[in-house]
């Protein structure tokens, strides 16, 4: 359990159920999020097991993004406590992903910090979490945004501007990923990628499953960027599997380049299929070499 800021700690379950016999940061609040998750027992409301201090429990999905329903719930009852000076520990399973974004929204939301970056930044200072997306309000009642990984989703590359050129891109080998490592390793996989087209300053947009389109002025400034980012991509990277924290080294993703969205996807499928052709990832190795099965080689 880390304090961040003002009356506010941040931790994970571990932390919530220490307090029922230990709690020397005085803690009188505490807000659940662990909602649904891959952990047995999965998230519950525990406010029986707290007596004497304020408890919240908001059933948050671990998906990497968070609703604007359970965001506005979540403000509300913190303004209350902190309000009130209670002093609140905010948790999810592991308080990484959920509760730190929650955690992010609320200091925007009280002028503790002036953007989510500078709160994430805070954050981090104390804690290393990786902030679950919030999933934009929109006055529309088409939704334009991916739920799993926090991009424009197919419905807003139809709705945007036009461009000279699109890119299809698609994570080789996701089928057999998701089976060996898990659904949720898998979403946090998806969630990398994004992240990693926006932070290259592509206009990145989610179609479906592990298929992503980008927008570009120029065949080369497309194959530029996505040749970086697939370059970040391959790099290793921490993620929760199995229950505890995996290295996955050796992901990687197809691309291909066309003027119509068409032509890209034909010449993405050629792509993938060739990838049957090439020496298998380090992460389908370490599969292999466990005795697991290969099914895409």
């Amino acid at each position: 359990m880390n304090h961040i800021v003002n009356n506010l700690w941040l931790g994970g379950q571990h932390d919530a159920d220490e307090l029922v016999r230990h709690n020397p940061e005085r803690i009188t609040a505490i807000l659940n999020v662990r909602g649904p998750d891959a952990y047995q027992p999965s998230g519950r409301n525990q406010s029986l097991e707290h007596p004497g201090k304020a408890y919240k429990y908001i059933a948050a999905p671990d998906t990497g993004v968070i609703s604007p329903r359970h965001v506005r719930e979540a403000l509300a009852w913190l303004k209350e406590q902190t309000d009130k000076h209670e002093r609140v520990l905010i948790h999810c399973k592991h308080g990484i992903s959920r509760s730190a974004g929650f955690l992010a929204a609320f200091m925007v939301e009280s002028g503790i910090s002036s953007s989510l970056e500078e709160a994430r930044a805070t954050i981090a200072a104390h804690r290393a979490v990786l902030p679950a997306t919030q999933v934009p309000e929109s006055a529309k009642p088409v939704v334009l945004v991916s739920e799993s990984t926090g991009l424009p989703n197919r419905r807003a590359f139809d709705k945007g501007r036009a461009s000279p050129f699109v890119a299809a891109v698609g994570v080789d080998l996701m089928k057999s990923f998701n089976d060996f490592y898990g659904s949720i390793a898998g979403d946090a996989l998806l969630r990398r990628l994004a992240k990693i087209l926006i932070d290259g300053r592509l206009e990145a947009y989610h179609d479906q499953g592990d298929q992503f389109l980008c927008k570009g002025e120029s065949r080369q400034e497309l194959d530029a960027r996505l040749s970086q980012a697939r370059r970040i991509f391959r790099q290793p990277f921490q993620t929760y599997a199995d229950g505890r924290i995996q290295t996955i080294e050796g992901t990687t993703f197809s691309f291909a380049i066309g003027i119509s969205l068409e032509e890209s996807q034909a010449a993405l499928r050629r792509a993938k299929q060739a990838t049957t052709e090439k020496e298998p990832p380090e992460w389908m190795r370490r599969i292999v070499e466990m005795g697991g099965t290969s099914r895409g080689w």
